[in-house]
């Protein structure tokens, strides 16, 4: 059917530009991995490293989180009474929605209500925790099914930066 002259002979990959070995000979040794985080350090330092993932924490991965988990949804169930039909009672399902995350300068509030900025040498010499009020705009949404009616009446609220944490 085929022989092996339809084929070009192929070499297996190897790093661009070297003479070295096929890739899938070699391998990352704890030497070598030792090596990328000795070498990363020195470029970056561990400050720089930290600063760098807090940032990214703050900037994205915190409002992934909201995103990916976005949505709360309450059935709660009816309080039944004695000589009460329970094909009458309502059905309620709340429906609170998370939004944008909005996370604010981190504040300190002293004795005398003066409130100033809070800086992080600041907070660390007077042993301080360095904190900053966290905000969420919500969306909720209430479902009432009432029997005999066709249609469930939806009632909807929005918040707007909702205190959430500090």
């Amino acid at each position: 059917m085929y022989s092996n002259e339809d084929y070009e002979e192929t070499q297996p990959a190897t790093l661009a530009g070297s003479d070295s070995q096929p890739l899938e000979d070699d391998e990352i040794t704890q030497e070598d991995a030792w090596a990328v985080i000795t070498a990363f350090f020195e470029q970056k330092g561990l400050v720089r490293q930290q600063l760098d993932s807090f940032n990214e924490f703050v900037t994205n991965t915190m409002q992934e989180i909201i995103d990916e988990n976005n949505e709360i949804v309450i059935r709660p169930e009816n309080q039944y009474n004695t000589g009460v039909d329970r094909d009458m009672l309502e059905e309620k399902e709340i429906k609170i929605k998370f939004g944008q995350i909005y996370l604010s300068k981190p504040l300190l509030t002293e004795a005398d209500d003066d409130t100033s900025s809070l800086f992080p040498k600041e907070a660390r010499l007077r042993n301080l925790t360095y904190s900053a009020p966290m905000y969420i705009d919500l969306k909720k949404t209430e479902v009432t099914k009432t029997p005999g009616e066709d249609e469930p009446r939806v009632e909807e609220e929005d918040y707007e930066k909702v205190f959430l944490a500090k």
